[in-house]
C-alpha cells in the first residue's frame, strides 16, 4: 500500500492530485482523480504511468496531469 505524500486540489476541487511513494522502492507515483458527484467518490482520472524519485518533479508533473485533465489553470 503507498503512503501519501501530499495531494493537491483543482482550483474548482472538481480534480486532485495524489502524489503517493510506493514502500517497496521509495520511488513516488502520481495519480489524478476526479469527484463523482452520483457515486460521491473520487475516481481514478489518469491513465498511464508516471514514477519520479523527487518531491519537486512529481509535484510539476502532477500540476501539469491537473492542467490537462480539469482545463483550469493551476499554480
Amino acid at each position: 500500500m503507498p503512503e501519501l505524500v501530499k495531494e493537491i486540489y483543482s482550483p474548482s476541487k472538481a480534480y486532485k492530485g495524489e502524489i503517493n511513494k510506493r514502500l517497496r522502492d521509495g520511488l513516488l507515483e502520481i495519480d489524478v482523480y476526479f469527484w463523482d458527484s452520483e457515486w460521491e467518490t473520487w475516481l481514478q482520472k489518469s491513465t498511464g504511468f508516471s514514477l519520479t524519485d523527487n518531491l519537486n518533479s512529481a509535484m510539476a508533473n502532477a500540476n501539469e496531469k491537473l492542467k490537462a485533465y480539469s482545463g483550469e489553470i493551476i499554480e
